[in-house]
């Protein structure tokens, strides 16, 4: 049984296809268009690409395929626009943080919802089967790429760049810190899940691995109080 994703991720996708005149009225649209979406996420984490079928997820919908094509043309728009929303509500979910925190705080928070996600059952098999479809279709990873992690990486650097006007970082390249950050956060934790080795990680094992990214980043490019 596939693990929907945590926060509803899936429930709130935006940006709804253009609806002919004899179409129902748009909240209709937005909320069809978030239906489909939600069984088409559980199909192809579950088949795989080359296993997911339209029929299959017109079948799970319970409704008519024809339905099902009036928002998607083919299977293919179908995947990329779950990897796409996917990415982009992930990215959003992780980096906008409410409030003004200080810096520990904001890395903290940061560290803490990144690792929860991406190492989730949903967010490991949604990088599997992107992987694997982009070994035939480079242009997935390169939308995968794009949709998440290098829109992750620019607000990251954003919030980055606003302590180094501070006087609380020393960084020269705040997407190159992103990036370290973020790195810091996987350590081998997101390998071992996306290899099979290690469960779903607990609330304790979460907040280790963040504290120790936080701690080492600091570490880094903390600038010693003056």
């Amino acid at each position: 049984m596939v693990q929907r994703p945590p926060g509803n991720i899936m429930t709130q996708v935006q940006s709804p296809p253009e609806a002919a005149s004899d179409a129902p009225p748009r909240r209709g649209v937005v909320e069809r268009r978030q239906a489909i979406l939600a069984v088409a996420h559980d199909v192809f984490l579950e088949f795989g690409y080359d296993g997911a079928s339209m029929s299959q997820v017109a079948a799970r919908l319970g409704g008519s395929k024809g339905t099902l094509y009036s928002y998607f043309d083919s299977k293919q728009a179908l995947f990329e626009a779950l990897v796409s929303e996917s990415c982009s509500r992930f990215s959003r979910s992780v980096f906008e943080v409410p409030g003004n925190p200080d810096l520990a705080g904001l890395l903290h928070s940061i560290a803490q919802t990144y690792v929860t996600l991406i190492c989730s059952d949903w967010a490991t098999r949604m990088f599997q089967v992107v992987a694997a479809e982009a070994q035939r279709r480079p242009e997935i990873g390169k939308l995968f790429f794009d949709s998440g992690p290098s829109i992750s990486i620019d607000r990251l650097s954003r919030h980055i760049e606003t302590f180094v006007a501070a006087g609380e970082l020393a960084v020269d390249d705040s997407r190159e810190a992103a990036e370290v950050f973020m790195t810091l956060c996987r350590g081998s934790l997101h390998m071992r899940r996306m290899l099979g080795q290690a469960p779903d990680p607990d609330a304790a094992t979460i907040a280790h691995q963040a504290q120790k990214a936080v701690s080492q980043f600091i570490k880094l490019y903390g600038c010693p109080p003056a």
